[in-house]
């Protein structure tokens, strides 16, 4: 980018008040310039002094002691050196000064120099462009709006079977079959990776309209030669499979591997080293081999015996006194015959031993994860079965916003089904710890062992290095919401008030304690006090975690949300189920008018199966009917004795019908399961007893064959 200071002529000396224009002319003589600059005895630019102004004032007026200053013209722009001469060469005045960035005069440019600098530059440029045109590899042929080719660079020739001096000048389909460049001349609209074929070459061309002044005046297509390309793609593409399938067999090998070039260095390594060196195998790369050997990593430099040997060395190796490693060092040779590469292979004959023991870290793995899981999908899940229209729900709505700021223990009152853990899930995607995790549990669902590892966790009380992390420490710094905290065993609420008061948290199993900050949110479907008045519960328990309750009214206590909740679930499920069904209105009042004991959850499934189940478009009266009172009607609702049968029958058979209607009624295990009150894996038991006896299982309902 050329700059004035490039153009101009620099100047040593200034003209003052005292030169004459005898002096001035003498020195814009020496000089070779039109002008010279005249300053004030302060320094400061006051003007300049131009042969020009000399032939304005006349010769017949010149005298050579005259004062330079009565020459003098205001009439001229300062420049900078680090002008671009794109932005000053067309100015209106004759001669210029030019200042440093000190604000120093170093020089003077007439307007002549600067044209004539600026005309070389465009020279130059175009010049410049023209190669760059010439050189491209890819093929450019420009037409103007008459469609005339005005343009043809070398690379244009092949495909368009043509030279540069006969397409030149020439109508665009009188040398070529149209590519559709007249088209975006018409248009105005560019196209891009448009193919077409010229013989048995295959071009991919990309067509833009020139536009100036806001109007098409012509288009440049540019053609690139994609058949050998696309060949070149296709090897590529096959060596990039073969690639990805050789480094996923080597990653997914369960034996340690490891590459070194031949002076040892490690090029490539898999996961299993690392396990079974216990380093980081990541770490490992670029890494002499022998850095491994020096921290008795291993005891010796196989490298080194390969090399000795020119072949193919296995030993045996205990790197600790639980592993056994069998080593197999084997050369890669080049082309040349030298060896380029070692591939050590590395097995762990002693963890066949622990295969038990792994086994089982496996199971508690998949349960952390399934955890994980939960909550991530707890992240994602929102309040939007929280339907509320009446005040009693909008205020205990409010009220839970409130409690969300800050980190006081809530309790929320409620009976089934009436929506407290997504109340809970409110409150912790509105506070501060809406970015951690969020864990829940059904204190009631668990036998006492398993509930205590689930929610405290299990220590390392056996010695093998293994522990399982519990819902408390899983969600330090989040949440956990227990529901039917009323059915906890009192000595585990001990160690529940212990978290509550101190934030430690003890591990089951071992004298560890660990420090947590973890919310609780507890739900239950009596009120507390209840369970303390019976001793169920601990008193100072209730004291500490009471602090905010929250009762959460069931759904027959807030009736103006029947109908928001209804259409809810009635479009809900219509989308899942990819159906248009309404509900006459006939039918909305039999909604409206039953007692719905079982509250939302219980109105979430009735409505999926009117969805699922109804014959026509419209839900109607009967088809509810049928659905809300057949509980009433069927004979599982209550135990019936006709006679005496023996006891272990009776429970068997009790026992099938529970099961048989929980399913019915909540379509999943796990939903059965919290309302039986048992395991979810109590039920899965349960079903497949059920199976056995012929029973069928069919779209998550039980009927007998």
């Amino acid at each position: 980018m050329l700059r004035v200071g490039q153009v101009m002529s620099r100047l040593s000396v200034c003209l003052y008040s005292y030169h004459t224009i005898g002096d001035a002319l003498t020195l814009m003589k020496e000089k070779q310039v039109n002008g010279l600059p005249l300053l004030s005895d302060q320094g400061h630019l006051l003007g300049m002094v131009t042969k020009e102004q000399v032939f304005e004032k006349g010769l017949e007026q010149y005298a050579a002691e005259n004062k330079a200053a009565d020459y003098l013209t205001t009439r001229f722009l300062p420049l900078k050196e680090e002008s671009v001469l794109d932005d000053v060469w067309d100015l209106p005045f004759d001669i210029y000064p030019v200042f440093n960035s000190q604000e120093e005069i170093t020089g003077v440019v007439t307007k002549y120099s600067l044209g004539q600098a600026y005309f070389q530059n465009v020279q130059l440029r175009s010049q410049e462009l023209e190669a760059v045109f010439d050189s491209a590899h890819n093929g450019i042929l420009a037409i103007n709006r008459q469609g005339i080719i005005t343009s043809l660079n070398p690379a244009a020739e092949r495909p368009t079977r043509s030279t540069k001096e006969e397409a030149i000048g020439r109508f665009l389909s009188d040398v070529i079959i149209p590519t559709g460049l007249l088209e975006v001349v018409r248009s105005g609209i560019p196209e891009f990776g448009a193919k077409f074929q010229v013989g048995r070459r295959l071009y991919i061309s990309n067509r833009t309209p020139i536009i100036k002044d806001g109007e098409v005046i012509g288009a440049v297509g540019v053609f690139q030669d994609v058949s050998e390309m696309e060949k070149v793609l296709q090897e590529l593409q096959s060596v990039k499979q073969l690639n990805e399938e050789l480094r996923t067999t080597v990653a997914s090998s369960y034996d340690g591997i490891i590459i070194c070039d031949n002076q040892g260095e490690i090029l490539r390594c898999n996961p299993a080293v690392g396990r079974i060196l216990e380093v980081s195998w990541e770490e490992l790369l670029g890494r002499p081999f022998k850095d491994l050997v020096d921290k008795g990593v291993f005891q010796k430099n196989i490298i080194y015996l390969v090399k000795k040997q020119d072949g193919l060395v296995s030993i045996l190796e205990s790197s600790s006194a639980e592993h056994s490693l069998v080593i197999t060092g084997n050369p890669v040779y080049d082309e040349e015959g030298k060896m380029a590469k070692i591939v050590i292979n590395i097995r762990d004959m002693s963890e066949i031993i622990f295969l038990r023991e792994a086994l089982e870290e496996s199971k508690q793995l998949s349960k952390k994860y399934q955890a994980e899981i939960a909550q991530m999908r707890s992240h994602q899940e929102t309040s939007a079965d929280i339907r509320s229209g009446s005040v009693i729900m909008k205020n205990v709505l409010e009220l839970a916003s409130r409690v969300s700021q800050v980190d006081s223990p809530v309790v929320l009152v409620g009976e089934q089904g009436v929506g407290k853990e997504e109340i809970a899930k409110l409150i912790h995607s509105q506070s501060k710890r809406r970015e951690e995790p969020f864990y829940k549990l059904n204190c009631g669902s668990f036998p006492y062992q398993l509930l205590e590892i689930e929610i405290f966790g299990q220590g390392n009380a056996l010695g093998n290095g293994k522990g399982k992390a519990g819902l408390l420490e899983l969600a330090n710094n989040g949440s956990v919401y227990l529901e039917d905290i009323g059915k906890m065993p009192l000595n585990l609420q001990g160690r529940l008030l212990r978290v509550l008061k101190d934030k430690m948290l003890q591990i089951s199993g071992g004298k560890e304690t660990v420090s947590v900050d973890t919310r609780i949110l507890a739900g239950t479907n009596r009120p507390l006090i209840e369970f303390v008045e019976k001793g169920l519960f601990r008193e100072d328990l209730y004291f500490s975690l009471n602090v905010v309750p929250i009762k959460v009214p069931a759904l027959r206590e807030r009736k103006e949300d029947l109908i928001p909740l209804v259409l809810f679930y009635l479009e809900q499920n219509n989308k899942r189920h990819e159906m248009d069904k309404v509900i006459s209105p006939d039918a909305v009042q039999l909604l409206l008018d039953y007692p719905w004991l079982g509250n939302v959850r219980e109105m979430e499934n009735v409505i999926e199966r009117l969805v699922v189940t109804a014959r026509g478009k419209i839900i109607s009266a009967k088809e509810v009917d049928l659905v809300l009172y057949e509980k009433e009607k069927s004979p599982l609702r209550a135990v019936t004795v006709t006679g005496v049968i023996p006891l272990k029958q009776a429970m068997d058979d009790l026992e099938q019908q529970l099961v048989t209607l929980a399913m019915e009624q909540h379509g999943t295990t796990v939903k059965a399961a919290e309302a039986l009150g048992v395991n979810q894996s109590t039920v899965v038991r349960k079903l497949q007893k059920l199976k056995e006896l012929n029973v069928g299982i069919e779209g998550g309902s039980i009927r007998k064959k």
